[in-house]
């Protein structure tokens, strides 16, 4: 009877565990790279994971992006079960190599919504970060779901 009842316990938390869904949208660029720590490094695409997913660097351009995502417009995310955030980043080394759209989905989100754009190398703080230090937190996005998932869109 324990056994069972503790079998439906770890089955039951398996199927509760967070799922995200990462669209990774490339127009016009000879370069397209997504690296999820963990789980793999990848092209354009739809990707599901189950689990946290922390750390995600997405970047493209006509230039050589790094898995890193150096030299080039990035998008930074980690989504989990908890408050999952992203943001475009163009801080050193990273540089302006294509215009960037990202939306993190799912309910509740932060003050600054869940969508910023980049579409040349001056966008604004608001919308991509071009330092590590300051005030540019209000770049970042945020959503309070644990089924949150990203779409990221790069045109060059």
């Amino acid at each position: 009877m324990q056994l069972s009842m503790l079998l439906a316990v770890v089955i039951g938390a398996a199927y509760a565990q967070a799922a995200h869904h990462i669209s990774f949208q490339v127009s016009g660029c000879s370069t397209a790279i997504m690296q999820v720590p963990g789980r793999g490094v990848f092209g354009a695409g739809e990707y599901d994971f189950d689990g946290d997913v922390n750390g995600i660097i997405a970047s493209a351009g006509n230039v050589a992006c790094t898995q890193d995502g150096v030299p080039c417009t990035s998008i930074e995310a980690s989504l989990n079960s908890g408050i999952s955030s992203a943001d475009i980043t163009l801080i050193p080394p990273h540089q302006y190599s294509a215009a960037a759209d990202m939306t993190i989905t799912g309910a509740n989100p932060g003050a600054a919504g869940n969508f910023a754009s980049c579409h040349d190398p001056n966008c604004p703080d608001d919308q991509a970060f071009h330092q590590p230090t300051g005030t540019e937190a209000i770049s970042q996005r945020q959503v309070n779901d644990p089924n949150s998932g990203l779409i990221a869109k790069f045109t060059c």
